[in-house]
C-alpha cells in the first residue's frame, strides 16, 4: 500500500497515457518495417492513371493516402540505391533510420513522397506538373516494377 501511494505522488496521472502511446507507436513502426519489403502498392489503372497507395500503417506514419496521377505526368522510372538518395526536410512524416521512412520530404524546393522500409534498392518515379516531383517507394521487386511501369507508360504514349 505504501509503494502505490509513493508512485502516485511521483508519477503524474497522464504519464500512463504517454507511455502507452509511445509503446504503440514504437511497436507500430517495428511491425510495419519488419513485416516485409512492400510499403507501397504501385499500379496503372484502366484509364491510364498511376496509382501509388501506402500499405498497412505507412498511411498513418506517412500521413498520406497515396498518389493518383495521369501516366503522362511520369517523366522517368528507375531503381536507385537507398543510401544514394538524400531525404531533405521532413514535412510531415516519419523517419526512423534503417527502419522506416514515410511521408513528404522537401529538398531544393521540390517535394518527394517516401514510402520505404528496410529496402536497399528502391523504385523512384519522377513526375512533372504534379504535387510531388519524386516518388521513392519500397516494393518487393523494384526492377520488375520498373519494367512494368515503363511498359504501361510506353503503351500510353
Amino acid at each position: 500500500m505504501g509503494t502505490v501511494s509513493v508512485l502516485a505522488l511521483v508519477w503524474p496521472p497522464w504519464w500512463g497515457f504517454v507511455v502507452a502511446l509511445l509503446i504503440v507507436v514504437i511497436g507500430g513502426v517495428l511491425v510495419t518495417s519488419l513485416s516485409g519489403p512492400n510499403l507501397a502498392a504501385v499500379g496503372v489503372s484502366a484509364d491510364d492513371r498511376l496509382l501509388v497507395r501506402p500499405v498497412g500503417l505507412v498511411r498513418l506514419f506517412g500521413l498520406t493516402n497515396g498518389v493518383v496521377v495521369p501516366v503522362t505526368s511520369v517523366v522517368d522510372v528507375g531503381v536507385e540505391e537507398r543510401k544514394d538518395l538524400a531525404l531533405g526536410l521532413r514535412l510531415p512524416g516519419a523517419h526512423v533510420p534503417g527502419l522506416l521512412t514515410a511521408g513528404t520530404f522537401r529538398r531544393h524546393g521540390e517535394r518527394a513522397l517516401w514510402m520505404v522500409g528496410r529496402n536497399e534498392k528502391v523504385l523512384v518515379i519522377e513526375l512533372t506538373g504534379e504535387r510531388y516531383r519524386h516518388l521513392v517507394l519500397g516494393v518487393e521487386d523494384p526492377e520488375a516494377a520498373t519494367e512494368a511501369l515503363r511498359a504501361a507508360i510506353n503503351r500510353e504514349r
